[in-house]
């Protein structure tokens, strides 16, 4: 359920959610890579899995204030992932997450650099 400022309410619904990661590598290992795309999606799908997959986000408290809405979940996955990324591969940083409802409707939370 989503509150709008209009005062408008949207009932509770699903979606089957699509997430892009982007790294930004500033340099690369000695076989071409920034870093491990597995790793990433590894970090990503557990979190997602454990935190998100099959939730009320309406009950979570982390992402009902003000509003579980595509935007507030972007930057949700991204402050969660930074830490993971950094991790994974020292100098590389997490640039932005992209959260799709649909094919075609998406919203992006770029990190400040």
């Amino acid at each position: 359920m989503l509150a709008f400022h209009n005062g408008t309410v949207e009932p509770l619904h699903g979606h089957n959610w699509r997430v892009e990661v982007v790294v930004a590598c500033p340099q690369l290992d000695a076989t071409g890579i920034g870093i491990d795309f597995e790793v990433v999606q590894r970090e990503l799908h557990q979190l997602l899995d454990t935190e998100l997959d099959h939730r009320n986000l309406n009950h979570l408290t982390a992402l009902n204030q003000p509003n579980p809405t595509s935007e507030h979940i972007a930057r949700w996955i991204a402050e969660r992932m930074m830490p993971r990324i950094t991790a994974a591969a020292p100098g590389a940083r997490l640039h932005a997450v992209t959260v799709w409802e649909t094919d075609a409707c998406g919203v992006t939370y770029e990190l400040p650099q």
